[in-house]
Formats: C-alpha cells, structure tokens, sequence
C-alpha cells in the first residue's frame, strides 16, 4: 500500500510540472474485472476454469494534443481464477499493482459525448496472492506467494465514452488485459499459467 501511495504523489507531481502547451488532467476510476488463468496443457487444473469478479481503483494521468493523448494509470487489481473441486470452491487470488500505458484516440475530440478506443502495454507487480476454499460455512486460506511470481506484464486495449461536464469529464469503458508472462514461479516442462481479464471501469477526470 505504502508504494501504492508513493506512485499516486509521483503522478501528481508530474502534473504540476507539465508544459502549459499540454492539455493534460488527472483523475480516478474504478471498477470491476472479470478475470481467469489461460493454463497449458488445459489439464494441468483439476477442474474446470471460471472467471474470478474482483475490484480494480485507483488514478490515473492523461496529457495530449487534440484528438490523440497518452495516458498512465496506477491501478490496484484483482487477477486470478476460480472453480469447483470435489464440491468446493476453489478461488486463487492474486492482487497487484498494475501499470498500464495507453493510447488515446478521441474519435469525436469535441462536444459533451466522446467515443474514445485505445491500446498499449502494462507492466504489473504482485503484492499477495492467496488460495481459498469454501466448503458450507468452512473457509480455509491458503498463501501462495511461493506460487506465483512477483512480475506480470502484458497488453491492452478498450473502448469507451467519456462525457464532458462542466469542470469534470466522467468515463465508462471496457477494456481487455491480454497477460503474457507466465506468472508460474517454477512451472513444469511445457507447463504455463498467463493472466486474462476484462475490465469494466468508470472514472472521473478534472
């Protein structure tokens, strides 16, 4: 949470200092993603692969020109996966600190409703991941730390509408997390787990 905090006061100061020239804001989004493990070979997890529902928050930064913008966001995010083994559900969870950097593209830059499509890459550091079965009422925890490694990285890309309010300019979009690294620690001879999910987020920029 500290380096959480850290990276938020760094996007901050950056704001401060830019070029005047720039159009440039900051802002917050959150929302919900819906996320799995992609597994080679496709047994190699004794039960069928579910999406996990978990929270993705955190600010954002965006600066430009015109109808073409950059922006970076510094978001907390829920990845993993979840399913059924022998009458139990089983989640993995694994929470990170995500990094993406994105193109921007205002197909309409002007007026109060805006389609927006982007892409780009993500760059992403684990801070826990934890295993959890449910069985009635019976809960039993698991860390996985030894698990999984502590780096993931990958590309994006997403589509929304963002809505110009005087002094603030409100975003929903959907976006879609396409992992390449496999975050198996000391995975097997041809065995992999990469990070998917699809994201929906709204935010709020000033």
């Amino acid at each position: 949470m500290k380096k959480f905090l850290v990276a938020c006061l760094a996007a901050l100061c950056v704001v401060a200092v830019l070029p005047q020239a720039l159009s440039a804001g900051i802002g917050f989004k959150g929302g919900l993603s819906l996320s799995k493990f992609a597994v080679e070979p496709a047994d190699s997890i004794p039960f069928p692969i579910k999406s996990l529902t978990g929270p993705v928050g955190g600010i954002f930064f965006g600066a430009g020109l015109g109808p073409l913008s950059f922006q970076t966001e510094i978001l907390y995010v829920r990845m993993g996966m979840k399913g059924t083994f022998e009458g139990s559900s089983v989640e993995y969870r694994l929470d990170y600190v995500q990094v993406p950097l994105l193109l921007k593209i205002r197909v309409i830059p002007a007026g109060p409703v805006r389609p927006i499509v982007y892409a780009g890459g993500y760059g992403s550091y684990r801070l826990k991941a934890k295993g959890v079965m449910t069985n009635g009422t019976d809960t039993e925890t698991a860390d996985l730390d030894d698990t999984f490694q502590k780096y993931d990285y990958g590309v994006l890309g997403g589509a929304g509408l963002e809505f110009k309010l005087p002094g603030i300019l409100l975003s929903v979009e959907g976006r879609y997390n396409l992992g390449l690294a496999n975050v198996i620690k000391d995975p097997g001879e041809g065995e992999s787990g990469k990070n998917r999910s699809m994201m929906v987020l709204v935010g709020v920029g000033f």
